[in-house]
């Protein structure tokens, strides 16, 4: 495929919508459904065998799977074909239109700009008799719901699927991403005894003890998580980003609850960090999702093959599921994630067809190399 024809994919991919129905979608056109048979018809079309798989309801994965004759390596690409709302932008979503160098739309940068990289890379591969006849298989995984919690990642790698690599599509700026932090949502939950406001005393405020819970949470917890860092990410963070609470200002409150984002780092366990702040709040604790950090070495050969500049990010992907499950894993692909999720997403063109090269290159290299 020409650096054109790469272009004219991912408008193309940017104007079938996949918007999470999580939410606010800010569209009626929501699911993956619709990319999903886009890819999986590209797919065909290169020759690969084509499994899809529904996750959820008119929600599926895709996966295409070329077999080499040496059979020596498998590599997994792995972008998430889901996006965030529309809702809020102030161009149009689903446009994929080019303007000074830049490619505009829902997913263009996050991820679409790596569906169509890894798509094209793919295809040129294919069509290169030294890389049909090389020792290299390659799966390419177009996973749902990745920014809900991973739940197609999760699905694939629950039926026990096996690969030597993963690459995940995330914008990383074509530079290789080996680590990232997790994150463990959870809800904290105070109770008390209502009462007319009027006389206060005979009720149990809830809101008020959960003051006291947000407080520690966010100063002295939040201090002390702050004394361990880790050697690539930092130490772990903290943030309470939700409240419930109250029925009206004349009465005391019998229920209060507040969201909590812990952003964790590798060698932490979730179970060990809910515990330990159950223990200390004495609050009712309830898991809502745990996204696992991700820690591939660096000196990774497979990382080494890459070719690109290696990274550490502060978001997590399907890359911490791949590796959770054994599979040495990274994320990879064209776009900054300053644009991910804004209101004018974008990617830069040139980028998009760095990243194709890259993979192509990187693909190439492992199919040929003895």
């Amino acid at each position: 495929m020409t650096n054109e024809q790469v272009t004219h994919l991912l408008q193309e991919l940017v104007r079938i919508p996949s918007v999470n129905p999580a939410g606010q979608p800010g569209t009626s056109h929501t699911g993956e459904a619709q990319i999903a048979q886009f890819i999986a018809e590209f797919l065909h079309k290169l020759g690969l065998d084509v499994e899809r798989h529904d996750v959820q309801p008119g929600r599926p994965n895709v996966l295409g799977r070329f077999q080499s004759q040496g059979q020596r390596l498998r590599i997994t690409l792995a972008p998430h074909t889901d996006t965030v709302s529309v809702a809020g932008m102030v161009i149009e979503p689903f446009g994929g239109e080019v303007r000074d160098g830049r490619l505009y739309g829902r997913g263009a940068c996050d991820t679409k700009g790596s569906i169509a990289a890894m798509l094209a890379a793919l295809a040129r591969c294919v069509r290169r008799k030294e890389f049909r006849t090389g020792q290299l298989d390659v799966d390419f995984a177009a996973l749902m719901g990745e920014e809900t919690g991973s739940d197609g990642a999760h699905a694939l790698c629950s039926r026990g699927y096996r690969s030597d690599f993963a690459i995940a599509g995330e914008p990383t700026n074509c530079r290789v991403v080996h680590a990232h932090k997790g994150s463990l949502w959870f809800r904290v939950i105070t109770r008390g005894r209502s009462c007319h406001g009027a006389t206060p005393e005979l009720g149990d405020n809830a809101i008020a003890k959960m003051a006291t819970v947000v407080h520690w949470l966010q100063n002295d917890y939040a201090s002390a998580l702050q004394q361990n860092p880790h050697p690539s990410l930092g130490p772990p963070t903290v943030n309470v980003g939700v409240i419930h609470g109250g029925q009206a200002p004349n009465i005391v409150p019998d229920r209060c609850e507040v969201e909590v984002d812990r952003r964790t780092v590798p060698g932490e366990q979730a179970d060990r960090i809910l515990e330990e702040i159950r223990l200390r709040l004495n609050a009712e604790l309830k898991m809502i999702r745990n996204c696992p950090a991700l820690f591939t070495p660096p000196d990774h050969p497979l990382i080494k093959a890459i070719g690109a500049p290696v990274t550490t990010a502060p978001w997590f992907c399907d890359a911490a599921v791949f590796a959770e499950h054994g599979i040495p894993a990274v994320a990879f692909g064209p776009g900054s994630v300053a644009q991910a999720h804004t209101d004018a997403e974008f990617v830069e063109v040139d980028e998009l067809h760095r990243a194709t090269d890259t993979l192509e290159q990187f693909l190439i290299r492992l199919a040929t190399t003895a």
